[in-house]
């Protein structure tokens, strides 16, 4: 079963330099998605803005244990916060027993399309398969599926699934092996597998990367990897890294709420 007519679940996480992107994302999930039934958000430090997102009725806010603020893509908060990622997808699928399906999505992600039409509950887990097939890391691990857009059909084998991720992260940081680590954990998981039957998703379809295609379902705004810039030069460069070749109305500002923005930029002095 798959199509249209999937009612789905989302999960992130947040802190407050994050806070203009999950805004983006909570906003075009419940404009765009008519499907869409929860959100469930992971603080990992939204300080005031944690209020402000539980006014959505469906969005569900969990705690973690961190609350460092990033000081950058790869710094000691972004990797804190990307560990906790599947610490607490795995807490919230021991939490509740999902009859429907969950994608976990980063939160600088805005959604164009219900995401419901690329799920397809014959498979347990939907991953996704990054644009050119993937590259080999300097260490010699192969990376060709991205944890920026998975998809938990099945919840007792996703949560199965999850544990493994997060052992193998753990093997990682044990063997010093370089940052970061969430990708290369779940790539390593899957050539592991042997239980789970999985479908692959690709990511010009389901999150793309700054050029956007007319069957695009969402926009990631992915980082260059650089820790210099401030959370607000960040957030606007990487909304302007996109190159719209859609017919979609992919105006920022439809998902924005520009109060809440100009409150957020004051804190950092802009």
């Amino acid at each position: 079963m798959g199509g249209s007519y999937v009612t789905y679940n989302i999960f992130t996480t947040a802190n407050k330099s994050y806070f203009p992107f999950v805004d983006v994302l909570v906003n075009s999930l419940n404009k765009n998605c008519s499907n869409l039934d929860r959100i469930y958000i992971a603080d990992c430090g939204l300080g005031e803005y944690r209020k402000y997102l539980q006014s959505n009725d469906n969005v569900s806010i969990m705690d973690t244990d961190v609350t460092d603020e990033y000081s950058g893509v790869h710094s000691k908060g972004w990797v804190k916060a990307t560990q906790q990622k599947t610490r607490v997808l795995y807490k919230l699928l021991k939490m509740i027993n999902f009859e429907e399906p969950l994608i976990m999505i980063d939160s600088d992600v805005c959604v164009l399309k219900d995401l419901s039409q690329v799920i397809n509950t014959e498979f347990d887990v939907q991953v996704t398969t990054m644009n050119g097939g993937g590259h080999t890391r300097a260490d010699g691990i192969f990376i060709s599926e991205i944890a920026s857009f998975l998809v938990i059909n099945n919840c007792d084998l996703g949560k199965r699934f999850v544990h493994s991720w997060i052992k193998q992260m753990k093997e990682l940081v044990e063997n010093d092996t370089p940052f970061p680590h969430e990708t290369p954990a779940l790539n390593m998981t899957l050539q592991n597998n042997k239980l789970l039957n999985v479908g692959y998703l690709q990511e010009l379809k389901v999150c793309a990367d700054q050029v956007l295609t007319p069957q695009t379902l969402s926009v990631h705004f992915k980082s260059n990897g650089t820790t210099n810039d401030n959370p607000v030069i960040n957030f606007e460069k990487r909304i302007m890294s996109v190159y719209n070749t859609t017919e979609n109305d992919f105006e920022i500002g439809n998902y924005l709420n520009e109060e809440q923005y100009d409150k957020w930029k004051n804190e950092y002095g802009v």
